[in-house]
């Protein structure tokens, strides 16, 4: 163990320590989104050894994404502190549409031409093809989170008005709720699946939801929360991700003779159970700052960290690619591939950045002379 001095960051919100736990959280949730794209031979809801351990990833990873939007509330909403709207909006669509546009532009191109080279698929590349992927997010499926983000950097403006009322926010939360999980899982035990949707609000419901806790729980949440009880909660939770994933899926599987589609309704982000799960896990991280921030690897974490994004974007590929060349076996599925495309995908977004690095600086050597 080694102490460092905690950074001071924020100048309009005093001397705030540095949010060590966000860094090495990031780099976990990332992982996990790795495991969950490794692990989608659940939908098949075959029954056998593979799908029962899919139940078990699929649940204890499903933490991942709703994760992914807590940090950014919680970075994000927050804003005003530090600079102005269009300065929000610079910097947040400059970065997230960059990244879209060209991981959408290298998947575009090299996914057909690495199919042909592999296995002799016709290769069908077009400007308007590019177009009209990027578009309707037919490129690259898991993209749809650069999406929903974007438009929630649209609506930031308008909630960082009302985050650092507590109660307010209290308030918009507690819709979200009741819109995103509550409906939903009360409409599950009635005679139709809409039963009470009208009662739903249709502005406060879905990833705005976690946007919002993230920022809450950040901000407005004692550090002194009692970790024992959030500890509890989140292994109940996830526990009864799984149980009820099972109970869901077990009577209709291939092998069971009575097969229908994979139920998901538990093991969704939009589930309650979900929901509480991944509060526990924001919430035990961000109690350990302290002993995160005095890791002798927590450098290595950081840079880790400022990969994340790049990762998310290539790690599909990735997997895509490595299932022409090797064939699914439960061992490799579930015990060496997250890890391998992990790997893999981090030297790519890293060499990435460099070429981005590289590309900037040419630029920027070629306008000095220019002028």
């Amino acid at each position: 163990m080694c102490s460092r001095p905690r950074e001071a960051v924020g100048a309009t919100m005093g001397r705030n320590l540095r949010h060590y736990w966000i860094d090495l959280l990031n780099v976990i949730a990332c992982f996990a989104v790795v495991v969950l794209h490794c692990s989608t031979s659940i939908f098949m809801n075959a029954g056998d050894a593979e799908w029962l351990i899919d139940v078990v990833y699929q649940s204890l990873c499903i933490f991942a994404v709703p994760v992914f939007f807590m940090i950014s509330g919680a970075n994000l909403l927050g804003y005003r502190k530090k600079y102005d709207t269009k300065t929000f909006f610079v910097k947040r669509f400059k970065k997230v549409v960059f990244t879209l546009c060209v991981a959408s532009a290298i998947v575009y191109v090299s996914s057909p031409l690495i199919k042909y080279a592999v296995a002799g698929y016709p290769v069908d590349i077009s400007m308007w093809g590019f177009i009209d992927g990027l578009f309707h997010n037919t490129i690259c499926d898991v993209y749809w989170f650069f999406y929903a983000i974007l438009m929630l950097y649209l609506v930031t403006p308008i909630f960082s008005l009302i985050v650092d009322n507590k109660r307010l926010l209290q308030y918009a939360i507690i819709v979200c709720i009741i819109s995103t999980m509550i409906i939903p899982l009360l409409n599950r035990f009635m005679p139709t699946d809409d039963f009470f949707s009208l009662l739903a609000a249709p502005y406060l419901k879905g990833w705005i939801t976690y946007y919002l806790l993230g920022y809450y729980l950040q901000h407005h949440v004692s550090k002194q929360v009692s970790i024992p009880a959030v500890l509890l909660m989140t292994i109940a939770s996830c526990g009864i991700i799984i149980a009820m994933t099972y109970k869901a899926n077990l009577g209709h599987t291939v092998l069971s003779g009575f097969y229908q589609p994979y139920d998901s309704f538990y093991a969704n982000a939009s589930s309650l159970f979900a929901l509480l799960y991944s509060a526990g896990v924001f919430l035990l991280f961000k109690s350990r700052n302290d002993k995160i921030g005095d890791l002798r690897a927590y450098g290595a974490i950081r840079s880790l960290s400022s990969f994340s994004l790049g990762v998310y974007a290539i790690h599909m590929l990735v997997i895509n690619s490595l299932d022409l060349f090797i064939p699914h076996r439960i061992l490799w599925d579930l015990g060496l591939r997250p890890f391998i495309v992990f790997a893999i995908s981090l030297l790519l977004a890293w060499f990435g950045i460099k070429i981005m690095t590289w590309i900037r600086t040419c630029v920027s050597f070629i306008f000095r002379l220019s002028k």
